[in-house]
């Protein structure tokens, strides 16, 4: 699936946040979080996720680079699932991280989702 356009969300008390109904088909086999780049969550497909773990799972671990990558994207990553509703929860240290505690942005990134706070999204304008 391809991923596209913006959202506006609010987590709700619990900490979760709504999958936008149009993507929600492409998570029904689980939906991965982790650390983005940009101070983000990104949302991975399980497809998406195993396709891209592959890659740097195959880095040689004698390398420092290749190491680094590894934890920066597995040691926060968490796989979940969608409730009937829709709807994922933010793990605490993601929500830190990302500083999504209550209004957020949900943003297609092609083959992947970006969770940003609403004020650091404004900011990337």
């Amino acid at each position: 699936m391809f991923f596209s356009g913006t959202y506006e969300h609010k987590l709700d008390p619990q900490g979760r946040i709504s999958i936008p109904s149009r993507f929600r088909d492409a998570f029904k086999a689980g939906i991965i979080l982790t650390k983005g780049f940009d101070q983000c969550i990104v949302v991975y497909t399980s497809s998406e996720w195993e396709s891209m773990a592959e890659k740097i799972t195959q880095m040689p671990i004698t390398q420092a680079k290749a190491r680094q990558m590894m934890r920066l994207t597995f040691w926060r990553a968490f796989q979940l699932e969608m409730d009937r509703q829709g709807r994922v929860p933010l793990p605490g240290t993601l929500r830190d991280y990302a500083n999504t505690q209550d209004e957020v942005v949900i943003a297609g990134t092609g083959r992947l989702i970006e969770i940003w706070s609403k004020e650091l999204w404004d900011q990337q304008d």
